[in-house]
């Protein structure tokens, strides 16, 4: 089975090892260092236990690299079929946020409700953990199929550091998993999940450092998204308006066959 196959019927897809061990100390120094010098400017925001820092990933030094590397750039292009749109849409994580199951997409609260569900639904987000999740908690949980499903299979994505994760942004998935240290790959309902004490779950695998970006294909999915994703949230507007491109990082993206649209005429 394909890559794109594997994608195509369980909504999600985990590739292993697209970075090296020193890829991965390097974006975990780059991310800390940026959440220094965007806490003392006031832009950190703080989600339960985890702060997000502001801006996008393609405006970071030593972060923005992810968007058009090329190895990430070939999985999104064969999943997708096409040439990868990068809109903004891009953030990060250090530290243990919020969990339960949703989607990312805008007709989210019903399935088969709404425009989002005519059709494929063509936009898809990466999710880059570094640290290891496969026995570890912290990571994140789907559910199989449910890109074109009401409900699925409740599966743990087994990611250590230097795998991606990609997912349908229509499919069910619920981050900051927590593993037993009995049953340890045993899914709870996230509401038990929430619940039970801390001393029946695994530790996380150090302070939890993990990276999120988007891409879509033009066409009338990718402009509903922008029209109700960006346009209608103050938060993306902030963000959207808190990234700044250099020219020669825009010309790394077009080397590198992304397109970076200019979202900020929307905001």
């Amino acid at each position: 089975m394909t890559r794109r196959e594997q994608f195509d019927q369980q909504g999600y897809l985990i590739v292993r090892n697209v970075f090296t061990p020193e890829e991965v100390a390097q974006l975990r120094q780059s991310a800390y260092e940026h959440r220094d010098r965007q806490q003392q400017r006031g832009l950190v925001a703080q989600v339960k236990q985890a702060s997000s820092v502001k801006g996008d990933l393609l405006s970071k030094d030593g972060l923005g690299w992810l968007i058009y590397d090329p190895r990430i750039v070939a999985i999104a292009s064969e999943i997708m079929g096409d040439t990868p749109v990068y809109f903004s849409d891009s953030t990060y994580q250090i530290g243990t946020g919020t969990r339960g199951f949703h989607r990312d997409n805008i007709d989210r609260h019903q399935f088969g409700q709404g425009a989002d569900w005519d059709g494929a639904y063509p936009l898809i987000r990466f999710g880059v953990y570094l640290q290891d999740h496969d026995t570890y908690s912290g990571g994140i949980r789907f559910k199989a199929g449910s890109h074109q499903a009401a409900d699925g299979a409740d599966v743990f994505a087994d990611t250590r550091a230097g795998d991606i994760v990609v997912w349908n942004m229509r499919t069910l998935h619920s981050g900051n998993a927590r593993r037993m240290k009995v049953l340890n790959n045993l899914p709870l309902h996230v509401g038990l999940e929430n619940r039970l004490p801390d001393f029946l779950f695994r530790e996380q695998q150090g302070e939890r450092v993990s990276l999120f970006f988007s891409y879509g294909l033009e066409g009338k999915h990718l402009d509903r998204y922008l029209e109700q994703h960006i346009q209608k949230r103050a938060d993306m507007q902030e963000n959207v308006r808190l990234s700044a491109y250099s020219s020669e990082t825009l010309k790394q993206a077009e080397q590198n066959n992304v397109k970076v649209l200019d979202v900020k005429k929307l905001v």
